[in-house]
Order: structure tokens, then C-alpha cells, then sequence
């Protein structure tokens, strides 16, 4: 069970989305481009506990539009975490209007909304229940 929770978790964590740019072409000004590390996640607006492990991952959106995912750089990481390294064939795509088409491959994809919250990417999940703030990660 904890295995699928973490499964699950990185999975969102993959799913990180937003931007103002309708261009999907034009990625220079693409709001999701950068590393993301998950700060908070809310379920019908109430602020609930993460998943041990996804606070010490990141995700990166690439400008070849391509994701990958890592382990945060500190002492502090969970046992249980193990060390985290995704470079799964998930890219994204801009649909405009704040929403991304996030697949692996050419498999099952999922629709995120997202927008800025000042610094802050806050990813609205599929289910319309989800949501999940990140901030800037600099390693």
C-alpha cells in the first residue's frame, strides 16, 4: 500500500503544469519550464498531508518538452524514500488556457489546469478534487 501511495505521489509530482502561453511552439515564455518541488497538497480546499517521500522530489520541465524527476539535494531524506531518479519517456504539451496534456509515451494522458500563485506553480489534478502548490527548486 505504501508502495502505490509513493507510486501515486510521484506520479502527481510527474503531472506538475501551467501556463500563460497559448504557443505551443513558443516555450520561452512557458511558465512550467524549470524545477518544481512540491510544497503543499489540498484535497475540496483543505490543506492535507503529502506522501512521505514528495516533498524530496523535484520535477523538471525541459524546454524539448520532456520531464524528469529527482531526488531533492539534502541530508535529511527518509529511508524509506530510497533514492528516486525518473527519466520515464513523460512529456507534456501546452493545450492553452492553463491546461497541459501530460503522457508517457504514447500512452494513457492526463489534463492538469495550472496557474502562479506569485512564485508558485499550483497544479489543479484531473479529478477536480486534487491540488498540489511547488515552488522553485534550485539545487
Amino acid at each position: 500500500m505504501k508502495k502505490q501511495i509513493l507510486f501515486y505521489g510521484i506520479l502527481f509530482s510527474i503531472l506538475i503544469i501551467n501556463s500563460c502561453s497559448k504557443n505551443d511552439d513558443s516555450n520561452d515564455n512557458d511558465i512550467i519550464i524549470g524545477k518544481w518541488r512540491p510544497i503543499e497538497r489540498y484535497e475540496s480546499n483543505q490543506q492535507v498531508e503529502m506522501p512521505t517521500c514528495l516533498p524530496y522530489i523535484y520535477t523538471e520541465f525541459k524546454t524539448d518538452k520532456s520531464i524528469n524527476s529527482y531526488m531533492v539535494s539534502t541530508l535529511s531524506i527518509p529511508n524509506e524514500c530510497g533514492n528516486i531518479n525518473f527519466e520515464l519517456g513523460w512529456n507534456w504539451k501546452n493545450l492553452g488556457n492553463n491546461e497541459y496534456r501530460i503522457r508517457q509515451f504514447e500512452y494513457q494522458d492526463y489534463i492538469f489546469t495550472f496557474y502562479k500563485d506569485g512564485v508558485n506553480l499550483v497544479e489543479e489534478h484531473p479529478d477536480g478534487i486534487t491540488k498540489t502548490v511547488h515552488e522553485p527548486y534550485n539545487n
